[in-house]
Parts: C-alpha cells; sequence; structure tokens
C-alpha cells in the first residue's frame, strides 16, 4: 500500500516534473507527454526500461562522436565564444549609439534645420520656380542676341517688337514669380527676378546700340529725306527723346554735316578769307592791264569757290528745310502716328526752331558772301544770277531771302568798281604825277607831259563837250593831252566792267567814287597849276587848255557816261534815280568835292582869262 501510494505519488508528480523541466519546451517532448495517458499499462511499464535503453545508446552514440568529431566541438566552442564576444561588443556600440551618437546626430539636424533651412527651402523654391518657368526663360534668353542681331542688320522694327514682346513676357514672369511665391520679400529677390533684370540690362543695352545708329545716320551727309524720316520715325517709336529734342538733334546734324560740306570746299580752295587779302600788290611800273589781268586771275578763282559753295549751300539748305518739314512740320504725313504737341512748351520751342532756323542756315553762307563776293567782282553777274536762282528755290519751301542778298551784291559792285578805279585810274595818276611833279626837284613844264605836242594844243572854243557826243563814244579832243587820255581809258575799262552789272541801288555809290576820284586828280593837277612858276606864255596856255579839258570835257563826259551810258537813266532824272536807290547820301561826299575843284578849276582858268 505504501509502495502503491509511492508509486501514485511519483506518477502525479511526474507531468509537473517533466512539464518543469527543459524537456517540456520541446514540442515532441510535449506530445509525448500528451500521448502518455492514452498508452497501455505494458506500455507504460516497458518505456523506463526503453528509454535506459535509448539513454545508453545515445550515450555511446555521443561518446563515440565526441571521440570522433572533438576538433567540431572545440570549433563550435571557440565560435561560441567570439560570436558571445561579438554579441557583447555589438550590444555596448548600439547602447553607445542609442545613449550618445544618436542624440548628438539629433542636436546637430536641429542645429542645421534652424540655421541653413530657410536657405535651402528658398533655394528649393527658386529652383522650383525655374523649372516651372523654363520654357519662357529659355525662349527669352536668345531675345538679345536676336535684337543685337536685327540691329546689326538694320532690321530696326524686327528689334523693336522683339524688344516688346520681351519686355511684356518678362512682366508676366515677375508677376508669376511673386505669385507662386506668395509675395515673400526675400524669395522675389531670387534668381528669376535677377535674370529677368539682365535680360532687360541687355536689351536695353541693345536699344541703346540701335539709338545711337539711328542718331548718327542723322549725322551721314550723303542720306536723303526717306532715311532720316525712317530714322526718326524709329526714335519716336523708342521714345528716348521728346519731340522737340529730337527736333533739334535733327537740325544740329544737318547744319553740322552742310558745314562741314562747305567748310571743305573752302579748304580746298586754298582762298584766305581776311580783309586783307584785298590788298593787292603788284610789280613796279605794271601796267593797268597787267593789274587787271592779275585781279581778274584771282577772281576767276574766288567766282568759282562761290559758285560750288553757293551751289552747295543751296542743295543742302533746301534739303534742309524740306526735310524739317516734311518730318516734324507736315502733319498730313506723321499725323497719324505722332500727335501735334499738345503742352504749351513743346509748341513754344517749335516756334522758336522754325523761327531761328532759316537765320542760322543763312549765318553758313552771308558771311561767306560779304567776305569773297566783292573779290569775285568781274563775275559778279553769274554770281548774282546763281543766288536769284537760289533764293527763288528756297523762296518756294518759304525762306525769301533775296532782300538780303540785294545790299551785298550792291556793297561789292561799289567795292569792286571802288578798287578798278584805285587801282587804274589813281594808281595811273599817281605814277605820273610823282614822275613828273612830286617826286622831282622841279616839276617838269606842261609842255612835257600834259600835251602830246606842244603846237597840238586844241583851241579852247573845241574844250567843250557838246550835247551831241555820246555816252558811250569819248571824246576825241582828249586825246592831245595823254595823262588825262590815260585816266580816261582807265575809267572805260571801270565803266565796262561795271555795265555788266549794275544794280540802280548803287547808283549813288558809283557816282560817288567816280566823282571823288575826279576830284582828286582835279585837285593834284590844280596844286600843279597854281604852283606853276615858268612865266612862259605857251605853258600857261597848256596849263589852261588843260584845265578846260579837265573841267569841260573829261568830268561832264564821265558823269553822262555812267547816269545815261551805264544806268540809262537821263540827266534830269538823276537826282530822282539817287534819291530812290540805296543811300542817297553815298555820293555827296565826291560829288561836293567834285563841284568845289570844278568851281576852284573855274575861278583859276577865270583868272587867267579863259
Amino acid at each position: 500500500m505504501t509502495t502503491a501510494v509511492s508509486t501514485f505519488s511519483e506518477l502525479s508528480s511526474l507531468p509537473d516534473v517533466l512539464s518543469g523541466s527543459s524537456l517540456a519546451s520541446s514540442s515532441s517532448n510535449l506530445d509525448f507527454l500528451a500521448e502518455l495517458p492514452t498508452n497501455a499499462l505494458s506500455d507504460l511499464l516497458s518505456t523506463p526500461s526503453a528509454l535506459t535503453t535509448q539513454s545508453h545508446t545515445l550515450t555511446s552514440s555521443l561518446t563515440a562522436l565526441t571521440h570522433t568529431s572533438y576538433p567540431t566541438f572545440l570549433s563550435l566552442h571557440h565560435t561560441s565564444t567570439a560570436l558571445l564576444s561579438s554579441l557583447s561588443s555589438f550590444d555596448t556600440s548600439l547602447n553607445c549609439l542609442i545613449n550618445i551618437a544618436l542624440p548628438a546626430l539629433d542636436d546637430a539636424a536641429r542645429v542645421f534645420r534652424e540655421k541653413t533651412g530657410p536657405e535651402v527651402i528658398e533655394g528649393r523654391q527658386k529652383a522650383r520656380v525655374v523649372l516651372e518657368q523654363h520654357d519662357k526663360l529659355r525662349d527669352l534668353l536668345d531675345v538679345p542676341v536676336l535684337i543685337d542681331t536685327c540691329v546689326r542688320n538694320g532690321l530696326y522694327a524686327e528689334a523693336l517688337s522683339l524688344a516688346a514682346h520681351a519686355s511684356s513676357a518678362l512682366s508676366s514672369l515677375v508677376a508669376q514669380t511673386r505669385k507662386s511665391l506668395n509675395d515673400d520679400e526675400h524669395a522675389t529677390q531670387g534668381l528669376p527676378l535677377q535674370l529677368a533684370d539682365s535680360l532687360q540690362a541687355e536689351i536695353a543695352s541693345s536699344l541703346h546700340s540701335m539709338q545711337l545708329i539711328l542718331l548718327n545716320t542723322l549725322h551721314e551727309p550723303a542720306r536723303k529725306l526717306p532715311a532720316f524720316w525712317k530714322a526718326v520715325q524709329f526714335l519716336r517709336r523708342m521714345k528716348a527723346i521728346q519731340e522737340d529734342e529730337l527736333a533739334l538733334v535733327f537740325i544740329s546734324a544737318r547744319i553740322g554735316c552742310l558745314r562741314d560740306a562747305l567748310d571743305g570746299i573752302e579748304r580746298d580752295a586754298g582762298i584766305p578769307s581776311d580783309a586783307g587779302s584785298l590788298e593787292f600788290k603788284f610789280p613796279a611800273g605794271s601796267t593797268v592791264e597787267e593789274r587787271e589781268r592779275e585781279i581778274d586771275k584771282q577772281a576767276d578763282d574766288v567766282a568759282r569757290f562761290l559758285k560750288k559753295y553757293i551751289d552747295i549751300w543751296r542743295e543742302g539748305a533746301y534739303d534742309l528745310v524740306t526735310q524739317y518739314t516734311t518730318i516734324f512740320l507736315d502733319r498730313s504725313h506723321a499725323g497719324a502716328r505722332i500727335a501735334p504737341p499738345a503742352d504749351e512748351d513743346a509748341e513754344a520751342s517749335s516756334y522758336i526752331i522754325r523761327q531761328t532756323l532759316p537765320s542760322t542756315i543763312l549765318e553758313l553762307l552771308l558771311p561767306t558772301l560779304r567776305s569773297y563776293l566783292e573779290r569775285a567782282y568781274p563775275h559778279l553777274a553769274p554770281l548774282t544770277t546763281q543766288l536769284a536762282y537760289c533764293s527763288s528755290a528756297l523762296a518756294r519751301v518759304g525762306m525769301d531771302f533775296r532782300a538780303l542778298l540785294s545790299p551785298l551784291i550792291s556793297q561789292s559792285v561799289i567795292g569792286g568798281f571802288a578798287r578798278d578805279v584805285r587801282l587804274g585810274v589813281e594808281h595811273e595818276w599817281s605814277g605820273v604825277l610823282a614822275k613828273h611833279v612830286t617826286s622831282r626837284p622841279k616839276p617838269s613844264a606842261p609842255s612835257i607831259w600834259l600835251v602830246a605836242t606842244p603846237n597840238s594844243v586844241p583851241a579852247f572854243k573845241t574844250l567843250v563837250l557838246l550835247p551831241s557826243n555820246a555816252p558811250h563814244s569819248p571824246p576825241q579832243v582828249l586825246t592831245a593831252f595823254p595823262p588825262l587820255a590815260k585816266m580816261l581809258n582807265a575809267y572805260i575799262r571801270a565803266l565796262n566792267r561795271l555795265r555788266m552789272l549794275a544794280p540802280v541801288d548803287t547808283f549813288s555809290g558809283i557816282m560817288g567814287g567816280a566823282e571823288k576820284c575826279l576830284a582828286n586828280a582835279g585837285h593834284g593837277l590844280l596844286g600843279y597849276a597854281k604852283e606853276w612858276q615858268g612865266g612862259d606864255a605857251k605853258e600857261i596856255q597848256i596849263l589852261q587848255a588843260a584845265g578846260a579839258a579837265y573841267t569841260r570835257v573829261l568830268v561832264p563826259w564821265l558823269q553822262r557816261a555812267i547816269v545815261e551810258g551805264v544806268f540809262s537813266v537821263s540827266q534830269k532824272d538823276r537826282q530822282s534815280v539817287a534819291d530812290g536807290a540805296g543811300d542817297p547820301n553815298a555820293g555827296e561826299e565826291g560829288e561836293r568835292e567834285l563841284s568845289f575843284i570844278v568851281r576852284e578849276w573855274e575861278s583859276w582858268l577865270g583868272s587867267t582869262g579863259i
């Protein structure tokens, strides 16, 4: 009984023992224990011995295996030991990573995020915006190059169209960029806007080059109205210059070209323009004909220069006025594109330009005419015709300056005639007086130089100018007096040159110059006659005849030759013509001096019995 109880207690505790052992953890043991209650008693009783036998068998097998495979067990031991050591080291490293490295990495990441996060985000936003606008930007990057190419090839309309398109596209790009960046103050200063500013700067530079090219076109002398019209229209479209400033630029450029052309002609001609150049120097002993040939030779050069000068000035001035009127004043052509100036300043500026332009252009012509016209005296007639045609051509465009030419031409005629008289008559007469009167210790006798031969003195009754004597036919009686005949010939040559151009308003000046020269000659001859102390009746007779020839033949005939022969005016109308032509006081001095000398001669002749 005790044994049974003991066996029962062992049996009852066996599952507990087995379940508490490490063998219970095996699924096969659990299955064995699950099947054990279902076995028969005999099987249960034989189980211990079977298990013992299996245990001895397994032990023997293990022992044999140990003896035969001990190197494997040693290797397994070393491997297990190394594995445990590695696992321990890994555990230590993992603990260091978790407790030290990861917190430090987290702190560094937080600091990096706080410091560089906004810049990275901004960069990403910029990159995103650039990617979004990539196609537009790629097209716009080529625009400056295209504009520059168009400008270089003269395709100004295409260049302006490209610039307008680029400006519109860039404005749209900037607006979209600001909107996409939600008006972020820092982000809007990013790459797309910087690129837009750079493109705008390049486009502005190309347009500035185009503006310089167009302005340079206005300074090219060979250009005509179509080129200037095109250039001004493009400058207007660019809106870089105000309308009144553009007009001033155009006028200044064209006047500069005209001035350069005129200066080139004057420089190539090589003719000095100073007043001292009017004084001619001739070799000693030269005749009147030789002096006149030298003057005419120099006058030919001056006339050729003036002809070219006037032609170029006329063409340039006419083109300038026509171009300015067509481009800036003719609203029928420009009104569709350019509205008239609305503000008072612009209107006043346009008025000032219109008022000052003619005088500015004339300043390129009139001073040159004042300097050179008198020196071309023998050729004044064709030059006057050319100037009349020039003034008529410009009168058609509202620039009539004929009233300014008349005084210049008259002054040149008077000055040229006075020069001929001075270099011909006065030089010849002063040479005669110097030879026979002033430069000798004793004056020569009248019979030596005043008459051809002492026995050929004309009768006093023949020394009178007849009314039938034609103004173009010199009196033959003066041939008896060689000095007076030479003086008369010099006057005739001067009058013949004057007949080619003798304006009515030069009447007083011509008469005054001729009469003053006659008065000087008469004064010298009268002084010689009064101072002659020869006492010979024949010599006195020669002096009386010479005086009568001077006062009663030479002076009246020259006055008639000028009044009737040159100006085709009757003697009775002389005063009225003098009063109505030019300055009526211009010839008063010469007339007064000649009247005084004639009276002195008549008084002296009367005192000697003539």
